[in-house]
């Protein structure tokens, strides 16, 4: 415990903005704590070595494990404002209908989801980050970048040919559809680029399709992608996307 200790106070230490010192306060409670030791002690990954992004739902930190390889390190804020947040997704999804309507069972679940709708989205051909562990509120998964930096989201990439691009991110949407899943949350903002390649993330709110509110989210999905592709001068519209997922 003394060495986590000492990792999360040289990340507070290394930060000069107040409101991420209180995020850190936040994130690093002693319960998270003992499930960061407990992870490290299982070798599912041995540093936790700085934050890649921040956000009110969660904080994600670059982690390695102990061959060196990259980890990705993401930990649910317990908060009452992201219970608000969240809970509409958790109600409805027969998965977790045994879930307390209370916030830190809430948040816990939370987690849950997003491992096992990362596995299920990966199981169906969906190009994700491969999910490692979760326990309470702390998902390890696969990091997706070098050491120079994190993957880009795919509205801050360079897009040498947003046809091919669009063609990739219709692959992930079919095989999101394959899995039984809708994202949900789909937008630019959702997507990572990264060798060339669309990676989709932020899965905690994927539903299955026999969610109440499945179908609503689907669409708003699928305009939330046409529009930005055609912003980029691809020929789709919602209605041809839409087809073209369905058809696939």
């Amino acid at each position: 415990m003394h060495l986590l200790e000492t990792q999360v106070d040289a990340l507070r230490s290394k930060e000069k903005d107040t409101d991420a010192r209180r995020t850190y306060d936040q994130v690093f409670d002693h319960a998270c704590l003992l499930v960061l030791q407990h992870l490290i002690g299982e070798d599912v990954f041995a540093t936790l070595d700085y934050p890649v992004s921040t956000g009110k739902e969660a904080v994600v930190f670059h982690a390695s494990g102990s061959d060196g390889a990259g980890k990705a390190v993401k930990i649910y804020r317990i908060t009452n404002s992201t219970f608000k947040t969240i809970s509409v997704y958790i109600e409805g999804d027969p998965r977790f209908k045994r879930v307390k309507k209370a916030t830190k069972p809430t948040l816990f679940a939370w987690a849950q989801k997003e491992y096992l709708n990362l596995v299920r989205m990966q199981d169906a051909g969906v190009r994700v980050p491969t999910p490692a562990r979760v326990e309470d509120n702390v998902l390890v998964m696969e990091y997706i970048g070098d050491d120079t930096m994190p993957a880009p989201l795919l509205r801050n990439a360079t897009l040498q040919d947003p046809q091919a691009v669009f063609n990739d991110t219709l692959e992930n949407l079919r095989a999101i559809r394959k899995a039984k899943l809708v994202h949900a949350d789909l937008s630019e903002y959702n997507l990572l680029f990264w060798d060339g390649k669309v990676v989709v993330i932020d899965v905690g709110q994927s539903v299955p399709l026999d969610h109440p509110r499945a179908e609503e989210w689907f669409h708003r999905d699928i305009g939330n992608i046409a529009h930005f592709f055609h912003r980029l001068r691809v020929d789709v519209t919602p209605q041809s996307l839409e087809k073209a997922v369905l058809e696939g």
